[in-house]
């Protein structure tokens, strides 16, 4: 492909931008072919393609505001390299003097000639035009093109009729999208009327639950207390029963067809996002129907354990629920209000439903409730798991003080037995062999009732380490379950895959602060499941997401590092990560890969937070991480071109 050739090419100091944009501005008007867009070409190393553009032009104009060539000492300066190649090439060169320049004395090296040039002055806005008719007839060897005013006229025609009908076109899509985002707010409330069927369900049992577990701790009676268990196992089996009865939620997300993508998008419904809604209920109800078989099974073995933590779960559906309808409200925000009937209808016959959440605030005003909710519950179950290991700790102690109490009643034992046999005498003798055989008597009966209770509590500390135990297996089958939901599937599509990888990071990130929560108590954790097994998990997920997009290798490698200092409580669960660049372009400093976690000195949780952040200030400093090696550098830069940056969230 030929290049394309320039009639002028304008040299100018950034102090003078605004002057020199004017002169092309109008030299291009004129018809004249002007090369001045070129602050591309000058970062980083000088580009021989300004060179190339300098030797195939005609004129070359060099804008002088004051103090334009105090930097020309400098051999790598970008002005001095211009100004020498057009002197060079024997350019017609056309030196416009500002208001306040003066020429150096001496000049540096290579360009004592450009003061030999016939120079114009251009000191007053107000003889700008007269300056201009000047440049052209005078000091141009250029001639004018085509009559570019007349064909800005005509496109100027051309681009309205273009606008106007751009503009109908809107107007008809926007009429037609009504229907489509009437269709999906209904489909939406829809799925969420059977998860308030969930709350109901929950709130009653939740009644029937706390009877229960009160009545359990006062009553002794078997027969009573047998009773009791069979019916609230009844009154379970009901709730279970009736929720699959009525719930009809299809499982397989919504099929968004591209057209009604676009018509969404008009509203900016992000289509992907609304299509996961049937999923996203169907795991809800999944994850009940096992907190209704959590709560079973602590009905038939009703110890303090499993009704504690049946109760945690209660607590932590309370957060959870409150965490759903800030996600529908969220998604239902976009939409057009006269789309929303269906909802305004619904919602005022759930009894759940918080009044304090307000439709159509921003993204980050309903991830902000979301994230307080999850700490909330995530404080419920690790105040339960801080229990369970609090009791571990107080049956090893027992055990303990039992072993020492049997060692010390044989030690008594045997003293008693050494000064029967040291008697001073054969007269003492029987009196002692008397006592002896009496003490030993009562001391064999008080060993043998301790030694009863001894071997009590120990059957009692067995029973807890077989119910912490089997907790522990609770707790594996729910790590399993949930890894099982995030397997990467080949059909998936590959942002879906990563919103698995970040539902994964949550739990990862859970993990880590539930361990670092009972160090900081003192508290060492013994269940199964550990940050680092979750972890492991995390780097097979990436290795597979890699292999399915070969392209992710660079962001796939940074993200693995991040996750791995997330699962040792190095690293803050908040930021974004670096996957691409529109049109593969080169960004000043910002790779594939960089983590960004701050921005103004205030974190990135995520990309929202940055956008947010940014729109605050467009000209503060973005802190971002790069993988060097197995750690991250820490780097700091002035915000530039983020329009070309492709973000993704690491959290969820």
């Amino acid at each position: 492909m030929s290049k394309k050739q320039y009639d002028i090419f304008i040299s100018y100091r950034r102090s003078s931008y605004d002057t020199a944009n004017l002169i092309a501005t109008r030299l291009k008007a004129e018809g004249y072919s002007v090369f001045f867009d070129m602050e591309a070409l000058r970062a980083g190393k000088f580009n021989e393609q300004l060179y190339d553009v300098i030797d195939t032009c005609t004129d070359f104009i060099s804008v002088l505001p004051p103090e334009a060539l105090d930097r020309c000492v400098n051999e790598d300066d970008w002005v001095r390299l211009e100004i020498c190649r057009a002197i060079e090439k024997k350019k017609n060169i056309v030196p416009v003097m500002l208001n306040g320049f003066t020429w150096l004395d001496p000049m540096p090296q290579g360009m004592e000639e450009l003061r030999n040039y016939q120079a114009l002055t251009a000191s007053s806005i107000e003889y700008f035009d007269m300056a201009m008719e000047r440049l052209q007839q005078k000091y141009l060897l250029s001639k004018r093109h085509l009559p570019v005013r007349k064909i800005m006229k005509v496109a100027s025609i051309v681009v309205t009729a273009l606008l106007a009908v751009v503009a109908i076109l809107w107007g008809v899509f926007m009429m037609l999208s009504q229907d489509v985002c009437q269709k999906y707010a209904t489909r939406l409330t829809e799925d969420a009327n059977y998860i308030h069927l969930i709350a109901e369900t929950n709130r009653d049992l939740k009644k029937d639950w706390e009877k229960f577990s009160i009545a359990c701790s006062y009553e002794r009676k078997p027969e009573r207390m047998e009773a009791m268990q069979q019916s609230m196992l009844d009154r379970l089996d009901v709730a279970e029963k009736s929720l699959k009865q009525l719930w009809k939620v299809d499982s397989v997300a919504m099929d968004i067809s591209t057209y009604h993508s676009f018509l969404l998008s008009l509203h900016g419904i992000n289509a992907e996002e609304i299509a996961i809604s049937p999923q996203f209920a169907t795991l809800y109800y999944n994850d009940y129907l096992g907190q209704i078989e959590s709560m079973r099974r602590a009905a038939r073995d009703p110890n303090t354990i499993y009704l504690r933590y049946a109760d945690a779960l209660f607590e932590v559906f309370d957060h959870t629920i409150y965490s759903f309808y800030a996600a529908l409200l969220c998604e239902l925000t976009p939409f057009p209000k006269s789309s929303l009937t269906t909802f305004n209808e619904m919602h005022k016959l759930w009894t759940h439903y918080p009044l304090d959440i307000k439709l159509g605030e921003e993204r980050a005003y309903y991830e902000d409730i979301i994230n307080k909710r999850s700490i909330l519950a995530q404080d419920a179950l690790s105040r339960y798991e801080s229990m369970l290991e609090e009791q571990d700790a107080q049956l090893e102690d027992q055990e303990l003080r039992l072993d020492s109490l049997e060692t010390a009643i044989n030690d008594g034992f045997s003293q008693l037995q050494m000064q029967a046999d040291s008697a001073a005498t054969a007269m003492f003798q029987s009196m002692a062999e008397a006592e002896v055989a009496r003490i030993k008597q009562e001391n064999e009966q008080e060993l043998s009732m301790r030694r009863e209770k001894v071997e009590a509590k120990r059957q009692m500390v067995e029973a807890s380490r077989e119910q912490l135990e089997e907790l522990d297996k609770q707790y594996v089958q729910t790590y399993e379950k949930l890894k099982e939901k995030c397997t990467l599937e080949e059909a998936d599509d590959q942002w879906y895959k990563w919103g698995k990888i970040r539902r994964w990071s949550s739990f990862l990130s859970m993990l880590a602060q539930s361990r670092q929560q009972l160090e900081e108590e003192g508290i060492r954790s013994t269940s199964s499941v550990t940050p680092e097994m979750a972890n492991a998990e995390m780097s097979s997920l990436l290795s597979i997401y890699q292999t399915y997009h070969p392209e992710s290798k660079e962001y796939a490698a940074a993200a693995k590092q991040f996750y791995r200092e997330v699962s040792k409580g190095k690293r803050t669960y908040a930021g974004v990560i670096i996957f691409g660049f529109k049109d593969d372009a080169q960004h000043p400093y910002f790779r594939k890969g960089d983590i960004v976690i701050e921005y103004d000195g205030k974190p990135v949780k995520d990309y929202d937070t940055f956008k947010a952040l940014y729109k605050e200030n467009k000209e503060g400093k973005v802190t971002f991480l790069r993988l060097n090696g197995n750690k991250f550098d820490e780097m700091e830069k002035p915000i530039e071109e983020t329009d070309i940056v492709g973000f993704l969230d690491l959290t969820e």
